[in-house]
């Protein structure tokens, strides 16, 4: 067979072959429609399944994050729950201790409960009995209550009858002062000796000066037995005076207006002293105030119009300004007002000097003195005395420590203590030179007062000592005195004191002053200067 030639199958063969091929193309293709069909209806449930399956995929990872940020605040609220928790335990058992604590307070109150009742009860008892008590005493103070009732009455009493008696001695001292300053008008017409003149000034003094103590009310307050004392010593001093000064002359006039200004002499006023500005074009002003000023210690200027004072006060700086109400050119309220307006003059202290009352209240000058004319000695030197004292208190404290007083009569040193009592200085006290001059060796004292008239001693001669020694030699000395000096005592005095003070011529105000300006403070010796 393999021998024979391949024979072509017939046509028709080919023809059902090629049917029956297409046949099953067709079936297959059928088949295969069918199944594309079911694999894309598959397929579009499977992409429906994995679209839904995205979306709980999604939906599950949002509930993941979710749950993760649930996770974190539950660890969160673990931990804070944890912290309460140990917070709740540590609170747990401060309560358990604070209550043992109030367990044991509880009990001490009831403790405390039982004590109290029986306190109570024992109150009680005591009030009954106190009530008893009081009804007594009650009764006992009503008693009581009005005899102080008649004490108090019989003091109100005592005590009117003590004020009207102090204005008694009052109307006493004031005659005292008038009678005294008639007798020192009268005694300024005689010729007295060196005895006399100190016989009589010493008994001025002490009525002059234990009166200006009793009277200045507000710086010294005297006890109720200084001023017993102090009143004996002005009796007494007016009943010797009156006494002796009835020995020594008649019935004499002593309204004469030429002794109110009699003078003993005339005197310069010492180097480096307080200038005072008068500024007044009136020659008789002029002649009326000056020997009152230089006599007190003061350096007086003159200024003869308003320009003029207004130009020397800004050079001299006064201690005060005294003014003249007929000032020219136009009255004294021009230069007070210049001097007001001009900074370095606005605070110098100014005095007006003026005729009557009704002149006076008919400046506007603001806070400034009045010296009434006519002038007299005692107004001017209490209003400069007090200006002196300001200056001093604004340029320094100078009150002295301690003050020796050498004089023989022991009122005098009585006197000075009530002075200086305010000031609380120390007062030192000899009767006698030689006892004086060994004091101040040894106390070395800030001021020293000294009598030139003693029995025993020459003042002179205790000034030279005094001044003699390197110990006293810088101490300042107050001259206190009722003997007239001579230009020659002046002069053998001239460089050896500070000051002189006539006993005759004594006011409290004038004292002071001069215990300012006079017993400044010195620098104290180291110990080393002390022991030598």
């Amino acid at each position: 067979m393999a021998g024979q030639p391949y024979a072509t199958p017939p046509f028709q063969d080919l023809l059902a072959r090629a049917q029956e091929l297409l046949a099953q193309l067709a079936a297959q293709h059928e088949g295969l429609t069918r199944d594309l069909a079911t694999r894309q209806a598959e397929l579009g449930q499977a992409s429906a399944q994995q679209r839904q399956l995205q979306q709980e995929l999604d939906a599950l990872r949002s509930a993941r994050q979710a749950l993760a940020a649930e996770r974190d605040r539950l660890v969160a609220e673990g931990e804070r729950l944890r912290k309460a928790h140990d917070a709740l335990g540590a609170d747990h058992q401060a309560l358990q201790a604070a209550h043992k604590t109030r367990e044991a307070q509880l009990a001490g109150l009831h403790e405390e409960r039982e004590q109290l009742q029986q306190l109570h009860t024992h109150v009680t008892n005591q009030a009954g009995k106190l009530a008893a008590d009081w009804t007594t005493r009650r009764d006992a103070l009503t008693a009581d209550k009005q005899r102080l009732a008649a004490e108090v009455e019989e003091t109100r009493k005592t005590l009117v009858l003590g004020q009207e008696r102090e204005k008694q001695w009052k109307a006493q001292v004031w005659k005292l002062q008038d009678e005294v300053k008639a007798l020192k008008t009268a005694s300024g017409r005689l010729t007295l000796t060196q005895e006399q003149s100190h016989h009589v000034f010493s008994q001025l003094n002490a009525i002059i000066g234990f009166a200006d103590v009793l009277l200045d009310e507000g710086g010294n307050r005297a006890t109720g037995a200084e001023r017993q004392e102090f009143l004996q010593h002005i009796k007494a001093g007016g009943a010797e005076l009156v006494d002796y000064m009835n020995r020594l002359m008649g019935a004499l006039d002593v309204d004469s207006p030429a002794a109110q200004t009699a003078d003993d002499d005339v005197v310069v006023a010492p180097a480096g002293a307080p200038a005072v500005l008068v500024a007044a074009e009136d020659a008789t002003v002029r002649e009326r105030i000056e020997p009152f000023l230089i006599r007190a210690g003061y350096r007086v200027e003159f200024a003869g119009n308003a320009d003029d004072g207004l130009k020397m006060a800004v050079d001299l700086q006064p201690l005060a300004i005294v003014i003249d109400t007929d000032l020219p050119p136009k009255g004294a309220q021009r230069l007070v007002d210049d001097l007001l307006g001009e900074p370095r003059a606005r605070d110098i202290p100014v005095v007006l000097m003026v005729k009557n009352d009704a002149e006076q209240l008919g400046l506007s000058m603001g806070q400034v003195d009045f010296l009434r004319k006519p002038l007299s000695r005692q107004q001017v030197v209490q209003v400069m005395a007090k200006y002196d004292l300001l200056a001093d208190r604004r340029r320094a404290n100078k009150m002295p420590t301690s003050v020796l007083v050498i004089d023989d009569d022991p009122r005098n040193t009585r006197l000075v203590q009530a002075m200086l009592k305010p000031f609380s200085i120390e007062v030192l006290s000899a009767h006698e030179g030689a006892a004086g001059i060994k004091l101040a060796r040894t106390r070395k004292p800030d001021l020293i007062i000294l009598d030139l008239m003693m029995p025993e001693a020459d003042g002179f001669e205790v000034v030279s000592t005094l001044r003699g020694d390197a110990a006293t030699a810088a101490i300042p000395i107050l001259i206190y005195t009722a003997q007239k000096l001579t230009g020659a005592d002046r002069q053998r005095l001239q460089g050896s004191i500070q000051a002189i003070i006539r006993k005759g011529e004594f006011s409290k105000e004038r004292f002071l002053e001069l215990v300012y300006r006079r017993g400044e403070r010195r620098r104290r010796p180291s110990a080393e200067e002390a022991a030598a």
